[in-house]
């Protein structure tokens, strides 16, 4: 019951492998050979040159993010593979499912995967893509009870079960393109929500690491909890609607469609004319087990592996991570990295930007022991984008309003040379609990250039001091408002019922977060 207890508060008050090394061929996985394709095609001398490589390319923030994969999915011309954790039935996701009914109309296969806990749709917008038969949805670890305010039972039934999520983001373009990073597939990922987005990071890696990913994808896809959309209990009764959603989303987009269309062009232009900067390195994609879900006592060759790459990091680390609960063992391990001279530096959410205020209450604990022990730790703003300006390095020329902006980014950077990007989050459910995949790139100019990119964001950010009180040390955040230095001995922009409620999620388990 216990148990109970703490998933149902973090449902209620939160937001949100093995190592795959390429022996075969690079065709192997499919009938045509993936450097034949339209995108294979761009860059294919380089990648013939070694098969073992790949390319990568840094994505673009906020709605050029999606734009971006509107323009791979024009460029397919085989198939595109999908896997995602939450899906919403918003103005993003149907610009997106447009695009992929659009390419299933002219051969192209496309999968969808995705996570049930994560999907915010009535179904009917999923039932519409599944009617045509060059689209396949499966969701993953369904929930029986379809009405999501009756679920709350069912996990008390089966939390053990429940509470395990595939939270794996992956987007597969004919076998030779991937996107890996931490957007899901709604608004918020996109800079499209009028009240709150996620400062978010992605890439786009062209190459051997794209097949990696397609068998790790393919694993989950035939995995026997990845329960075809049309076997769910809501399909009959929402059938009859998906020819009225088409309809409805068919005008919708006609007007929406002008407004980028021109942009995704401009992307696909640069992409053929090999305009992008493009990085070239080895390229190792690292995912859970499905089976991760059913296990008592789950290895984490993800967890294993940021274990490895750190123990051989001498000069510098920049971690950017959006639910940060480094746990004894993490802890132990920068505390000593440290203690050898590393320098740490930690980009995370504050109290007022997190959406899970009791990932906030646990990590506070951890934030005054690593700060004491020499790392520099920063929080994000809530209203981060009223406070900087992307002018430089590619990133966004804007500055928005006062809505709420919140890291969603899970990037780590070793010595400057080795790019650590996926969805696994520095605490004990990505470790244990839900399914994740990140990549491991090696090339030193693309992590140098994340890691200026992190910088930015940094100086921007509130950052956490240890300051004298009494007869002990407390937190302090120290940043620029208005032109003007300020500390704060609480954390800032949060009212007193906030503070109240992240001190009392610290009776909560770490492991249940």
């Amino acid at each position: 019951m216990w148990r109970f207890l703490c998933i149902c508060i973090s449902l209620l008050l939160s937001g949100c492998l093995s190592l795959r090394t390429l022996k075969e061929p690079y065709k192997s996985l499919e009938t045509y050979d993936p450097l034949q394709t339209p995108l294979g095609q761009i860059y294919a001398k380089t990648l013939q040159k070694d098969p073992l490589k790949s390319l990568g390319f840094i994505l673009q923030e906020g709605d050029k993010a999606l734009l971006q994969r509107i323009a791979l999915i024009r460029l397919a011309v085989h198939n595109i593979d999908i896997q995602t954790y939450l899906y919403k039935n918003d103005i993003s996701s149907r610009v997106m499912m447009s695009e992929l009914y659009k390419a299933a109309n002219r051969g192209v296969k496309v999968r969808l995967l995705i996570d049930d806990n994560g999907l915010d749709s009535d179904m009917s917008d999923i039932i519409m893509l599944n009617t045509h038969p060059n689209i396949d949805v499966k969701i993953f670890n369904p929930y029986h009870i379809r009405n999501r305010g009756l679920r709350y039972f069912e996990i008390m039934a089966n939390y053990d079960q429940i509470e395990k999520r595939m939270h794996n983001k992956i987007f597969i373009v004919d076998n030779v393109a991937l996107v890996i990073g931490g957007r899901n597939i709604a608004d918020v990922y996109f800079d499209n929500d009028l009240e709150e987005n996620f400062l978010d990071t992605d890439a786009l890696f062209l190459g051997a690491v794209s097949l990696q990913a397609k068998k790790s994808f393919l694993d989950y896809w035939n995995f026997k909890d990845a329960v075809p959309a049309n076997l769910l209990p809501s399909h009959a009764k929402l059938k009859k609607y998906a020819k009225n959603y088409s309809h409805s989303l068919s005008k919708l987009l006609l007007g929406e469609q002008n407004s980028y269309d021109e942009q995704v062009e401009a992307f696909i232009e640069k992409l053929i004319h090999k305009r992008n900067k493009a990085y070239e390195g080895q390229a190792s994609f690292i995912a859970d087990s499905p089976f991760k879900i059913h296990d008592l006592k789950p290895h984490s060759p993800i967890n294993q592996a940021l274990q490895d790459i750190l123990k051989h990091t001498t000069n510098s680390l920049y971690i950017a991570s959006s639910y940060l609960i480094p746990g004894p063992t993490l802890l132990k391990l920068l505390t000593e990295k440290l203690d050898q001279g590393l320098e740490v530096n930690i980009l995370t959410n504050s109290l007022a930007s997190t959406d899970a205020i009791v990932v906030y209450g646990a990590w506070e604990r951890y934030a005054k022991k690593l700060v004491k022990a020499g790392a520099n730790v920063y929080e994000i703003k809530s209203d981060f984008f009223h406070y900087v300006k992307y002018t430089r390095r590619g990133l966004k020329s804007k500055i928005k309003g006062r809505l709420k902006n919140s890291l969603h980014s899970k990037t780590l950077i070793f010595d400057g040379q080795k790019t650590w990007i996926g969805s696994f989050n520095l605490d004990a459910r990505s470790a244990n609990i839900n399914t994740e995949s990140v990549v491991v790139f090696d090339n030193g100019d693309f992590a140098t250039y994340l890691q200026q990119r992190m910088q930015d964001q940094m100086r921007a950010s509130w950052h956490l001091l240890l300051e004298k009180h009494a007869l002990h040390s407390r937190l302090a955040w120290e940043g620029v408002e208005d032109g003007q230095v300020v500390r704060h001995i609480k954390p800032p922009d949060t009212s007193p019922f906030l503070r109240f409620i992240k001190n009392w999620s610290k009776i909560l388990p770490e492991s249940e977060l």
